[in-house]
């Protein structure tokens, strides 16, 4: 997906016409347009301002990369639900799991025999309910997002 295709994706999610886009991300009508048909390239300074209105889309934007465990999403995708209640067991086991790969990938944890990285995982959630942290079930912030 090239820039210009992005820039209607976000656009198109965010839910705003052509003229609130342009207002909103302080870009003239003309040259979202020009953007759009590509009879100009997205300069610089326009993908600065889209990352200055939507962070989140920061990485996806310039190098086609989404990191959900940092917050670095696509417009397409969608974050599970966080709620005051808790965290979804689902992105503590994701982003631990990910802070294990890049662990073992850059040298700091060397994989031990009898050693399960699963076991590693339970303590991380035993300490984040320690600490006082609540884990939510995948299946109910399911259907929180079916109710809420």
């Amino acid at each position: 997906m090239n820039i210009r295709e992005k820039l209607k994706l976000i656009r198109i999610h965010s839910k705003k016409t052509i003229p609130q886009f342009s207002d909103f991300l302080s870009i003239p009508m003309g040259t979202l347009s020009k953007y759009s048909s590509g009879e100009r390239d997205v300069s610089g300074d326009a993908v600065l301002k889209i990352i200055d209105k939507y962070p989140q889309y920061a990485l996806w934007l310039t190098i086609n990369e989404v990191a959900p465990e940092v917050g670095q999403i696509s417009p397409d995708l969608e974050m599970p639900l966080m709620s005051g209640a808790g965290v979804p067991v689902a992105i503590i086991d994701d982003a631990f799991d990910k802070t294990i790969e890049t662990s073992v990938v850059l040298g700091w944890l060397t994989p031990k025999e009898g050693i399960e990285f699963s076991m590693l995982s339970d303590l991380h959630r035993h300490n984040f309910v320690e600490a006082g942290g609540v884990l939510l079930p995948q299946d109910s912030t399911q259907e929180q997002s079916k109710t809420g």
